[in-house]
């Protein structure tokens, strides 16, 4: 049997004591304000590899390269361009990943055999010290066995990876709860192509010109592979249904059911579903805010789990920039 994985509290002997490992390839999970990432240590070919075995993640499937507040990206990324460093500065450290034409030091395992890669600047405090303390990037894609839900716990890790890598350094609860929004730089038109916390008006803000959407951008026949952009993913094993609030009284339920609402006004559209259902369902009302929906996504997806629920049903976000975040996980969540 496997050893064990370590929980660690994020005391700085312990972070000092995490950072050794992943110099030396071992696989480290860590609280980001996004999700817990699992990571390897860029210059570690054999920590890389790790990270595709523990989550029985495809190998031509790009990872996210983390790197500390002001680190030197030479080598790592080809060029910071202008438009580049205009982003860095509005954004970093933030839910902001930037894909970019790599540079000779980042190994094609990290970015699936492309040219490119995603390189972001966490802002959780823990994981900056980690970052700080390995002194190379870390490349960290989701700490959970691939296309089930991301962790915002560190309990969540042990439930899927315990055994399979040697520590979960513990911290504060992420802020923002779902995975960053990537951007790509590759064109001239800078494109979504996982929409997030950040959105595509704030970033042209920024920048001064139109950014692409994320429907469009994955579109391109030449759009690299990024992370969370398959079209199932973030799945719990229970099925899920995403329906407007009006659609939820029309669903029997003949199964132990969950149903998720935003604010108290959904309850008056379910009342049918009480009435006629063969099993009365769990009814959970949530303050009707993007900001404050993401950070209990994920912690609702696996509740479903946990409680052995058969069905969630979700009320659909309302099509505004500031859910697109939550839409797409819940669009990839009830896919097929």
């Amino acid at each position: 049997m496997a050893n064990r994985t370590t929980l660690l509290k994020p005391t700085h002997g312990n972070i000092e004591e995490c950072a050794q490992a992943l110099r030396v390839g071992k696989l480290v999970a860590f609280p980001t304000e996004t999700v817990f990432g699992l990571g390897a240590a860029v210059s570690s070919r054999e920590g890389i590899r790790g990270i595709f075995a523990a989550k029985g993640r495809p190998e031509n499937h790009p990872l996210i390269a983390h790197v500390a507040p002001h680190a030197r990206l030479d080598g790592w990324v080809a060029e910071v361009t202008p438009t580049m460093q205009r982003l860095m500065d509005a954004f970093w450290p933030g839910p902001l990943t930037l894909v970019v034409p790599k540079g000779p030091n980042m190994p094609l395992e990290v970015t699936g055999g492309q040219d490119s890669v995603g390189i972001r600047c966490p802002s959780h405090p823990v994981a900056i010290e980690l970052l700080k303390a390995v002194g190379v990037p870390v490349a960290a894609p989701s700490a959970n066995r691939f296309g089930k839900v991301s962790p915002t716990r560190a309990s969540h890790v042990l439930q899927e990876l315990d055994g399979r890598i040697a520590y979960v350094l513990d911290g504060d609860i992420p802020a923002v709860g779902i995975e960053s929004t990537i951007l790509s730089l590759l064109k001239s038109t800078p494109a979504i192509l996982r929409p997030g916390a950040i959105t595509a008006e704030q970033i042209e803000q920024v920048l001064g010109v139109a950014v692409q959407r994320h429907a469009q951008a994955l579109q391109a026949p030449d759009a690299p592979r990024v992370s969370g952009a398959l079209e199932k993913h973030y799945s719990p094993d229970a099925k899920v249904l995403v329906l407007p609030a009006q659609a939820m009284g029309q669903v029997a339920c003949e199964q132990p059911t969950l149903i998720v609402g935003w604010g108290e006004a959904f309850l008056d559209e379910i009342s049918e579903v009480q009435l006629r259902s063969p099993v009365k369902p769990m009814l959970l009302a949530l303050a009707p805010h993007a900001e404050q929906v993401a950070q209990q996504l994920y912690l609702i997806l696996r509740k479903a789990d946990e409680d052995g629920y058969a069905q969630l049903i979700v009320e659909e976000p309302e099509a505004v920039p500031e859910w697109e975040g939550v839409a797409d996980r819940l669009r990839r969540a009830s896919a097929g």
